[in-house]
């Protein structure tokens, strides 16, 4: 499966500079603190992608914290098997690789010209398409808890939810990276569903207060994607929720 370099376009100023720093090999580590539906993994994804693509990176590696909310009683432990509590954590990477799919087909569709006619992707089509995708560019998915004692190397490493990750859970994961990596670190302090840390204590603020003070280890850029792109309901929601 092959992605064109402009399927995902950013929408507006912020998406724009999110993705040029994605795409500048000049930074090492990416902070971002984004509202839902922002298009933030989505981005990310891309990004990794085409650097995946131009071979300056060999896979892309997809880490989340097994936290959840807990406030309907729908966590992980009502679920059978380790596969699939685990399996949950991964929807958002999953659904990214649905729209990059049915996006690539629909630009192909609106391509062709005269009688011929390019049929619409079935659900089967598209899993065997996001199966195939993963195989080529080599995208895998980890939890926290199987990270101690690894060492992860030429990847593309995105972090997501990092607003539920405590400093110590962030620094065990972060240590596990060598310098042939790039990383980018997703989160939402208004999405904190970890009973143990707040929006002063989780590992995404820790994060964007180091970028205030300049380092000479590693190159880092912060942004702030305020912008909802989801729809009107999750703007909405937003808004009423989080006042």
């Amino acid at each position: 499966v092959e992605i064109r370099d402009q399927i995902i376009t950013p929408l507006n100023k912020e998406q724009l500079f999110f993705s040029d720093a994605i795409l500048h090999l000049f930074y090492n580590v990416l902070i971002v603190e984004a509202k839902a539906g922002s298009g933030k993994t989505l981005l990310a994804l891309s990004g990794a992608l085409k650097l995946v693509r131009q071979k300056h990176f060999l896979k892309i590696i997809y880490i989340r914290n097994s936290i959840e909310s807990l406030d309907k009683g729908e966590d992980v432990g009502y679920l059978p098997g380790l596969e699939e509590k685990f399996r949950i954590y991964n929807h958002p990477l999953m659904d990214s690789l649905d729209y990059i799919i049915r996006s690539e087909h629909k630009r192909k569709r609106g391509r062709k010209a005269g009688d011929v006619i390019v049929p619409q992707l079935d659900d089967n089509e598209v899993t065997s398409r996001i199966e195939q995708m993963i195989s080529n560019y080599g995208i895998e998915t980890m939890w926290v808890g199987e990270m101690r004692g690894r060492t992860l190397s030429n990847s593309f490493i995105i972090i997501d939810e990092a607003q539920n990750m405590s400093n110590k859970t962030m620094q065990m994961v972060l240590s596990r990276i060598d310098s042939s990596c790039k990383v980018v670190v997703l989160g939402s302090n208004k999405q904190i569903d970890n009973f143990y840390v707040n929006k002063y204590t989780n590992a995404l603020t820790t994060l964007l207060k180091s970028t205030k003070n300049e380092n000479n280890l590693v190159n880092t850029y912060a942004i702030k994607l305020q912008k909802v792109l989801r729809g009107p309901i999750t703007e909405w929601a937003e808004e009423i929720f989080s006042k």
